[in-house]
């Protein structure tokens, strides 16, 4: 059997300068290509400490077979080794103290945390296995970079465009495209089948899951294909219902604040349909409200479109969203 080991600590992105020492550290979740490659192309954060996490089995292929919560464990942990013992950490980064059942007086780091799609769908999950009384990590919010709500719009019967792949022509590839692929496909899978934690707040609002905003009735019926008007026969990728997304019991009344980067622009597809990840490109904030009302705080608005918002003409445009993510986080936390 193929063995994985993950990595103890987070890769280092960006070191903290001089001057942002006393900045929030933010920590980048991969996205579901499986690398940090993105976060490298990033212009400097205001020189705040940035941190990656890329996916430990991206060259093995092994599957998590415990899904999202499984990976949200592993990269906790090294998480927990990076704000703890990790020599990149900032020294005069913020912290909180907070006092045990048994008196004890506790330090805990804080840290922002995000990433590119999957990466803030990861995000959440490691928020929810953190919770409120963690002895060592406090979250001060999440920096949500294009990722979708993966509930399927309430009777919605958009039609999403599936790429025909030539085996030959995947066979010639460079091999971390091919990898990058594989990763995708099974980036997909485990969040078709993730229970999001559910909010408490949702249910005391009676939060109904929004409608794929942007596409008219019109629009939706020529796309449909032979889909059922309720969307029951559509092909929904990575998207299930709310009743299947969710956990049974509430988990917590409101998740962290969240700070959306949302790209502007639809992917643009060779096929008839659209891509999966712009269900929710007309939802101003791709559908988290059908999650918990007020989850995204702020959406701020980048060029591009999902798979080309880090491309180096949008990077400079990329990195000052993010920035202006993580003040405004930090700004409301004080």
């Amino acid at each position: 059997m193929r063995t994985h080991p993950a990595p103890k600590e987070c890769e280092v992105i960006q070191p903290a300068t001089p001057r942002g020492q006393a900045l929030t550290p933010l920590i980048l979740i991969h996205d579901g290509g499986g690398t940090t490659f993105a976060y490298h192309c990033l212009s400097q954060l205001a020189g705040r400490a940035v941190f990656g996490i890329a996916n430990p089995r991206f060259h093995s292929g092994v599957p998590w077979e415990g899904g999202v919560p499984e990976m949200a464990a592993a990269y906790l942990q090294m998480i927990r080794t990076t704000v703890t013992k990790g020599r990149e950490y900032p020294a005069q980064a913020p912290y909180s103290y907070t006092t045990t059942a048994d008196g004890a007086r506790l330090k805990r780091r804080r840290i922002l945390l995000g990433g590119w799609s999957l990466g803030g769908l990861l995000s959440l999950e490691i928020a929810r296995l953190i919770g409120d009384e963690d002895r060592d990590i406090e979250i001060m919010g999440l920096v949500m970079v294009d990722s979708v709500y993966p509930v399927w719009p309430e009777g919605s019967s958009l039609k999403i465009g599936r790429f025909v792949e030539d085996e030959k022509r995947e066979t010639e590839e460079p091999k971390n495209v091919r990898l990058a692929k594989r990763a995708m496909k099974m980036a997909g899978q485990v969040v078709r089948v993730w229970k999001m934690p559910r909010c408490g707040a949702a249910g005391e609002a009676e939060v109904s899951v929004p409608k794929a905003a942007g596409y008219d009735d019109g629009e939706e019926k020529t796309t449909a294909g032979a889909g059922a008007a309720d969307g029951g026969d559509v092909e929904k990728d990575f998207y299930v219902s709310k009743e299947e997304k969710e956990t049974a019991e509430v988990v917590w009344e409101r998740p962290p604040r969240a700070v959306l980067v949302k790209a502007k622009e639809h992917v643009p597809m060779p096929v008839e349909g659209i891509s999966s990840v712009d269900v929710y490109r007309g939802d101003e904030k791709l559908g988290w409200d059908g999650y918990c009302p007020g989850f995204v705080e702020e959406v701020l608005l980048t060029e591009g479109s999902h798979f080309d918002m880090f491309a180096w003409t949008n990077v400079d445009g990329i990195t000052e969203k993010i920035v202006e993510a993580c003040r405004i986080l930090e700004a409301a936390s004080i």
